[in-house]
């Protein structure tokens, strides 16, 4: 009897353990999905073969997908996804599209509505039997609305690049090096720690620079003509900062992609739930004789 009971809560024992761990994977899996689309540029184009950003996603934390799939995301996506999922860097990176909306012509369009279903974010504006018009700030030039139309009035439009974009500061002698002087810390005018945030600035520490004021330098240039090093800190500064303010765009722009598209999905099954709620109305009604 001993041995039975030894063995029973053995084998209970491994049965919990099984049990806690199929229970902890999928949270594990659930983060790794959510970490890898907040990387993805949430414009639902399908170009990866997947029918949105979060399925490729899941894809992705399979195992089943390649990293090189997504064309929107380009060569930055590429290599953030790799070092996400700690794969060797397999493939070619895509090659960024140049930015993009859907344009409709509105004296060749007919009013059928086939562009507003496809389009996964509803950047369509327009009904039944009316003109359609493309709302440019809600796009992503995903082009799935193109082959909808059967009149062929819509296209894509090249967006022009905005000509207050800053520019990485061109530096003649890349070489030089900070010497660690210390010499731009005291002549900050706001008090920060303008070598810190250079050596963190310099070698990607977007995060860190932010948590030590980078917002704060007001760009004054009283830093470049203490440095021994002739370093321009003060440009430096300014394209970091410009970075930043984009990259934050960027992700507040994912956000409202994302809840447009959560929005369409429900709209649309929400759609759908109605018409087979009337297709099966009308069958009943057909079958009252039998």
């Amino acid at each position: 009897m001993n041995a039975i009971g030894v063995l029973i809560l053995l084998l209970s024992s491994l049965g919990t353990t099984a049990w806690l761990l199929r229970q902890r994977y999928p949270e594990q899996r659930d983060d790794i999905v959510s970490a890898i689309n907040r990387l993805l540029p949430q414009t639902q184009c399908a170009q990866c073969g997947y029918v949105g950003c979060e399925p490729y996603a899941q894809a992705l934390a399979d195992g089943d997908a390649a990293t090189h799939l997504c064309p929107p995301g380009g060569e930055r996506l590429f290599h953030q996804l790799n070092t996400l999922l700690g794969n060797e860097l397999t493939g070619q990176p895509p090659t960024e599209p140049e930015p993009a909306v859907a344009k409709i012509d509105e004296s060749a369009c007919i009013g059928c509505a086939l562009c507003l279903p496809p389009c996964p974010v509803d950047a369509i504006a327009g009904a039944s039997g009316y003109l359609h018009t493309v709302i440019e700030a809600e796009c992503t030039g995903c082009e799935l609305c193109i082959p909808a139309c059967p009149v062929d009035c819509i296209s894509l439009v090249e967006v022009l690049p905005d000509s207050q974009i800053v520019r990485p500061p061109h530096q003649e002698a890349p070489d030089l090096k900070c010497l660690h002087c210390g010499r731009c810390d005291p002549v900050c005018p706001v008090g920060l720690p303008v070598q810190s945030l250079f050596l963190y600035v310099d070698t990607h520490q977007a995060d860190a620079a932010a948590r030590h004021g980078l917002d704060r330098c007001v760009e004054c240039g009283l830093c470049d003509r203490v440095c021994p090093a002739d370093i321009p800190i003060a440009s430096l500064f300014g394209y970091e900062k410009h970075q930043q303010r984009a990259r934050h765009s960027a992700d507040v722009r994912k956000e409202k992609l994302t809840q447009r598209y959560q929005r369409h999905k429900i709209r649309l099954a929400s759609i759908e739930a109605e018409q087979s709620l009337r297709r099966n109305e009308r069958l009943r009604k057909q079958r009252t004789w039998e």
